[in-house]
Formats: structure tokens, C-alpha cells, sequence
């Protein structure tokens, strides 16, 4: 049952998963419920259900859902116009997409944001949006608002942005992970290797430093291969080693593009695959703070929810 502090649904839909927040007027989640009906599993008419069966209790009038993430994606629930950069993170509380639905909830849907990469190309980004104004709400709530750090949101595929002012400049994507799993799970590099879900760290800082020599990508990647076959590597080591290669080209990449950070870099992600890149960053003498993907996007919904409150007030106040 819900109580009268509840005060907002706050929704993380991606690609794989689904998890639903009950937030109470703190700001504090009061419960918590998932579901592995990612936008990939699902067809269009299917997401309005599936939300409703999950859930269930808390579809009540008073408590207004907020969803980020791919369910705003092409494939998703709705197709949501990305905002263009720059943009103040802060203002993406004007932008909120509201459904048409048969719920009884009203239910609003974060933009994602469009803009210009390092390279200078176009660039895409959903959910991490909502995890970029949650990790600036953390720094205010340390503190340390006038700070503008880089950003690295490591997952499938990488986001590496900058931020001055609570406005978002540019940012790039990088392919780091998926590029990782399909050479860890269908390469010659690695065929008949044994694997293991702990990070070899000796293994994985050869990978970052066989990174940063000439010959570039292809050539360092292929080195997982003849450095095994020449002894210079174990077989429980190569799998580790090329994500140091892969992770280690994602950094230089990115380093060799911006201005080095003087702040440490603030990664947004989970814990085991941040901690690797913590140690690429420390092969340049860069140092790098931690915040979990699942706090960052809390706090960025719970931020636009307590926007589109004071919004809501102000509007009925000038009536």
C-alpha cells in the first residue's frame, strides 16, 4: 500500500531491464520493483502493460511517473525528440514528453539529447542524460556545484562528457563495450580460453599499457593473440588484457581530444566495470571519483519531478 508521503514513480527502461522506484517526499526510495522486460524484448503496444503489471498497487492518480532511458527510444514506448546541445541539464524539466495513456497516472518520458562529438560528428545519447543531472546534483549536495569535471558513463556503449555550469557542451560515444563483448565471446583472440568474473588487474594494466604504444587498435588487439601463442601471456590472462587494450584506447582516445582534467574524473556507472576504468585513468596519473548508474539516475528523475513541482506551483500561484 502506499503512503501519504509517497510522492512520484521514478522509472529506469533500458535495453534489458526494467526497474521502478516508489519515492517518498524525501526524495528517499520507499520501494523498489524490476522486471527483465527491457525495450528489447517488447513491441511497441506492449510497454502501457507491462508497466501496469509491474506496477500494480502504485498506479494511483496522485503519483505522476517519470521515466529516462530507451523506452523514449525508436523501438520504444514513444519515439521522444532529442534536445539539442547545448543545453542547461536543468532544463530538461520543460522538455518532459507526457504520454497519452489508460493509466491513472500521468506519466512523462525524459528527451534525450543530440549534439557534437569530439570529433566534431553528431552524436546521440538516452538515460545518460538523467544520470549526468543526477551526478550534478550530487556535487551540489557536496558542495562543489561550481566544479566542472569530465564525465564517463561506461556501459555498452561509453559517454564521455563535459559539463561547465550545468550545461552540457559536447559529448562522444564510443562503442567500448559492445566492441569488447563481441571479440570476449565470438573472436579468434579469445576461442578456447577459459574465463572468470574476476578482473585479473596485472593482465588488464598490460592491455592499457600495450594501449598507449604505436600500431593503434587493430594491431594491439590482435597482440592478445601472438603475445598468448608467444608465452608472454597466460591463458587465464587474455581476456583481461584485451579489455585493457579496449578500455585503454577508449581513454587515450578521449584524453588525446579535450584539455587534461584537473579535477578528478567523475565515473557514473556500475562498480566492477568503473573500477577498470579507474585504472586506465591511472595509467595517465589521473585520479577519478565513483557514483553508481542506479543513484545517478534516481537523483536526476527525482530532481526533474521536484522541478516540475515548483513549475506546477508557481504556474497556479500567477493564476
Amino acid at each position: 500500500m502506499n503512503d501519504r508521503r509517497s510522492r512520484f514513480i521514478a522509472v529506469d527502461w533500458g535495453t534489458t531491464n526494467l526497474r521502478v522506484f516508489l519515492m517518498n517526499h524525501d526524495g528517499c526510495i520507499q520501494a523498489q520493483r524490476d522486471s527483465d522486460r527491457g525495450m528489447l524484448k517488447l513491441g511497441s503496444a506492449e510497454f502501457e502493460s507491462v508497466l501496469s503489471d509491474l506496477l500494480g498497487d502504485w498506479l494511483t492518480p496522485d503519483l505522476p511517473i517519470y521515466m529516462a532511458g530507451m523506452v523514449g527510444s525508436r523501438g520504444g514506448w514513444q519515439e521522444v525528440p532529442y534536445q539539442q546541445c547545448p543545453i542547461k541539464l536543468d532544463d530538461l524539466s520543460e522538455h518532459l514528453f507526457w504520454l497519452s495513456t489508460s493509466l491513472p497516472n500521468k506519466v512523462a518520458i525524459v528527451p534525450g539529447l543530440r549534439g557534437t562529438s569530439v570529433g566534431g560528428l553528431l552524436d546521440v545519447m538516452r538515460g545518460e542524460e538523467t544520470q549526468l543531472l543526477g551526478a550534478l546534483d550530487w556535487l551540489e549536495e557536496q558542495g562543489r556545484a561550481d566544479e566542472s569535471p569530465v564525465f564517463c558513463l561506461p556501459g555498452t556503449h561509453c559517454k564521455w562528457a563535459q559539463i561547465t555550469e550545468g550545461k552540457v557542451t559536447r559529448f562522444s560515444t564510443s562503442i567500448t563495450g559492445e566492441l569488447f563483448a563481441r571479440l570476449n565471446d565470438e573472436s579468434s583472440l579469445v576461442k578456447g580460453l577459459p574465463k572468470s568474473d574476476l578482473l585479473n588487474e596485472a593482465a588488464f594494466k598490460k592491455g592499457v599499457l600495450a594501449s598507449q604504444q604505436a600500431g593503434g587498435i587493430l594491431h594491439h588487439l590482435f597482440s592478445a593473440r601472438s603475445r598468448f601463442v608467444g608465452g608472454e601471456l597466460a591463458a587465464e590472462e587474455v581476456r583481461d588484457y584485451l579489455s585493457g587494450v579496449v578500455i585503454g584506447h577508449d581513454v587515450n582516445d578521449i584524453l588525446s581530444s579535450i584539455d587534461t582534467p584537473t579535477a578528478p574524473v567523475f565515473i557514473i556507472g556500475s562498480e566492477t566495470l568503473s573500477a577498470r576504468y579507474a585504472l586506465a585513468l591511472s595509467s595517465r596519473d589521473l585520479t577519478s571519483e565513483f557514483l553508481a548508474a542506479s543513484e545517478a539516475s534516481i537523483r536526476g528523475l527525482k530532481r526533474l519531478a521536484n522541478r516540475q513541482v515548483r513549475s506546477e506551483n508557481n504556474s497556479t500561484i500567477g493564476a
